[in-house]
């Protein structure tokens, strides 16, 4: 198994609103995407005074990829990061990459959240 993983990360404001993509190896579940990807994403964004400057950063790391490559990838494990800028309130689903929706979890993130808290959310999770 090549333990792979496809990340969506979607912010939203009433400035703003996009998705980006992130697909990598080593993780091939939505607990260990939560642990080791998705909770540097939350506590970056968590970090910025304004979301463009993780944007920015983000981006200029070169780690995205291009929806086409998304939507093409084979996954273990699908996910997403929902970030609702406004209300700053942080949502994370994790699936089986088929695309059906069946068995995705969603875990409920608050506006504060410790790398602790991520933590033991991600050890909730069974996908």
């Amino acid at each position: 198994m090549s333990n792979t993983y496809a990340l969506s990360i979607r912010v939203e404001s009433y400035e703003f609103s996009g998705e980006f993509y992130l697909i990598g190896n080593g993780y091939s579940t939505g607990e260990e995407v939560l642990k080791h990807v998705a909770t540097d994403h939350i506590l970056a964004m968590k970090q910025r005074p304004h979301v463009a400057e993780y944007l920015l950063e983000t981006l200029q790391a070169g780690e995205t990829v291009n929806k086409s490559a998304y939507e093409q990838a084979d996954p273990d494990i699908s996910c997403g990061l929902h970030f609702d800028v406004d209300h700053q309130q942080f949502r994370f689903w994790a699936g089986d990459g088929d695309g059906d929706g069946d068995g995705d979890e969603t875990v409920e993130i608050g506006s504060q959240p410790s790398k602790s808290e991520l933590r033991s959310m991600a050890d909730d999770l069974s996908t």
